[in-house]
């Protein structure tokens, strides 16, 4: 019989033997590449399966509203999961493997960039995506998990989660996800004209 308080603790405990050893370094070129979509007025778009759908319907609030200050340029970011008429017509109408990559094939522009989320980097539908948008010339990022699978040596930016289970993986881009935000919050927050002017007052 298992036992959930040894369940729990073995839980928590490969989820933070993960948090201290996964590769930080990528954080700040995934950064640098989703302010350059803000910087260039393009859009960022969004994909990821299941689990993954969900974070990246929540990465489209937090990099839009949440990074958002008054007297700054917004982050356009859109879920390509988010949109379930267009999604259902064109897995039943093409294929479910296709649903991204369509999506992109419409709206994709010069100055837009990708962001792909997989925790085993091998959805099918998700890989499509990021070959189209490298076929197309627009920056790619990767959040994945396991060995990294396809994505890993597909996108041009990957972070990866190196552990083999899917919750602790989507745990660990959703922490992600929050950390690149917030710091993208705080920086707009500080280079805000409101708070130019107050650093005028108090000089």
């Amino acid at each position: 019989m298992i036992e959930f308080r040894e369940f729990a603790a073995d839980y928590f405990e490969r989820f933070r033997a993960v948090i201290e050893r996964f590769p930080k370094e990528p954080l700040e070129q995934a950064l640098n590449l989703i302010e350059g979509v803000r910087t260039r007025g393009g859009t960022l778009w969004v994909a990821g399966n299941g689990g993954s759908a969900a974070i990246s319907d929540h990465l489209v609030c937090d990099a839009t509203k949440g990074t958002h200050v008054h007297g700054m340029p917004p982050l356009r970011a859109i879920s390509l999961a988010s949109n379930n008429a267009l999604l259902t017509a064109l897995a039943n109408d093409m294929s479910y493997g296709e649903v991204f990559r369509l999506q992109l094939e419409y709206y994709l522009r010069p100055e837009d960039a990708v962001l792909l989320i997989s925790s085993s980097g091998n959805s099918p539908n998700v890989v499509a995506a990021c070959e189209a948008a490298k076929a197309f010339g627009v920056p790619t990022l990767a959040l994945v998990g396991f060995d990294g699978g396809k994505l890993r040596g597909l996108a041009d930016v990957v972070v990866w989660v190196p552990v083999d289970n899917y919750g602790i993986t989507e745990d660990i881009h959703q922490g992600i996800m929050h950390c690149l935000t917030q710091f993208m919050r705080a920086r707009a927050e500080a280079d805000s004209p409101a708070a130019a002017r107050s650093v005028a007052r108090s000089a």
